[in-house]
């Protein structure tokens, strides 16, 4: 903590107002090829998994791609017991997303078949072939680092940073996010933001609204709803990346969230993704 406070900075106006917000996080970062198959954390690669597997499809029967891999124990192990949840003891998440057409962004209520999160057990899992024509992209290794981090100053956790000056506010961020260098893939935390806070997003469309417009913000259920917008919780985000091989539309991010009454339960049937690009 001491550290990210060095980085904020000496306004302590500022910092009381995202200190209690700070959230722990496992940053990625490239460590070079590995294995396709391996059971490590990783992007790309191969999908490893039990009996019973069914590879993921669009309801139009398009093969998901493998984006990423997590070492349920590697993650759990960085984090030190210190985050919004503890991912399932021995297992495998592996992440898929429509990466051929991208057409799932999350905006809309049946975009939920574009993205998946399956569990597999790491000591009985086997590599399994990926359907013909599917989108593949290589293996890279992962390096965990726990980190901290705080809200974007969009988020409505942090509203009263509008009471401040602008230019001491972007001051701050500009000296925070100084350090992050691009590509910024991480396990929990808060997301870093192409367009803004998703939450609410998450919480409509993965409820029946279409927030494809702003219609969907006055349908009636809306407010009923805003109750549950807290329980989501960021599970990966995914940037664009050179070195993986892929680009999210204009240079942006895939963003896997899951409430945080299925992460305690192990539930990552109901995740919800959302797209943002410039």
């Amino acid at each position: 903590m001491s550290e990210l406070r060095e980085e904020v900075g000496g306004d302590e106006a500022l910092w009381g107002v995202l200190a209690p917000h700070v959230l722990p996080s496992v940053r990625l970062t490239g460590g070079g090829a590995c294995a396709p198959d391996s059971r490590g954390t990783r992007l790309g690669g191969d999908t490893l998994a039990g009996d019973g597997f069914v590879w993921p499809r669009t309801d139009g029967g398009r093969a998901l791609s493998v984006i990423a891999q997590l070492d349920c124990d590697e993650i759990n192990a960085t984090l030190g017991g210190d985050g919004p949840g503890v991912l399932p003891g021995g297992a495998l998440l592996t992440f898929f997303y429509d990466a051929v057409e991208m057409e799932g962004w999350g905006y809309e209520p049946g975009h939920r078949q574009h993205w998946r999160v399956v569990v597999s057990d790491a000591a009985t899992a086997r590599p399994v072939v990926a359907p013909e024509g599917t989108e593949a992209f290589g293996a890279v290794a992962c390096v965990p680092r726990r980190v901290l981090t705080i809200p974007d100053r969009w988020e409505p956790a942090v509203e009263r940073l509008r009471e401040h000056g602008r230019g001491a506010v972007s001051r701050l961020y500009d000296r925070v996010g100084a350090k992050d260098e691009a590509p910024r893939h991480r396990v929990f935390g808060w997301p870093e933001p192409v367009q803004g806070p998703m939450q609410l997003e998450c919480q409509l469309a993965a409820s029946g609204i279409s927030v494809g417009g702003p219609e969907g913000y006055g349908d009636p259920r809306v407010e009923r709803l805003r109750e549950g917008v807290a329980d989501w919780v960021l599970l990966l985000q995914v940037d664009s990346d050179d070195v993986a091989g892929w680009m999210w539309g204009d240079v942006g991010t895939l963003y896997y969230w899951i409430r945080s009454q299925d992460l305690a339960a192990g539930d990552f049937t109901r995740i919800w993704g959302i797209g943002q690009c410039c």
